[in-house]
């Protein structure tokens, strides 16, 4: 690879880390949001978590959690945004790396 070759590919890669940590930022956000209305989140659709009486000691509990549960449809709200952090921050991570390859360090 030559230098125009090599700067260009560059200027690739910045372009599309700087598009991938905008991304990041709006799923972080977006993750802060969902953890600021898990209360409303679990009452919409439900407690994707119950308690046995040999769950932690919280026997006394117990009945109310289990009648209480409804499976995981809770996550399926949170599962795009948690699923789109780890795509972007493994695409962030494979961009650093090449970047590191052509010479360049980024944060």
């Amino acid at each position: 690879m030559d230098d125009g070759e090599r700067a260009i590919e560059i200027e690739r890669l910045l372009s599309r880390l700087s598009e991938l940590k905008a991304r990041r930022s709006t799923l972080v956000s977006e993750a802060q949001d969902f953890a600021a209305m898990i209360h409303d989140i679990r009452a919409a659709f439900g407690n994707p978590y119950f308690y046995s009486g040999a769950n932690q000691g919280r026997s006394e509990h117990a009945d109310e959690s289990v009648a209480n549960y409804t499976g995981f449809s809770s996550h399926d709200v949170v599962a795009p945004t948690v699923l789109g952090l780890l795509r972007v921050d493994r695409e962030l991570r494979k961009i650093r790396e090449q970047l590191r390859g052509l010479g360049m360090t980024t944060t």
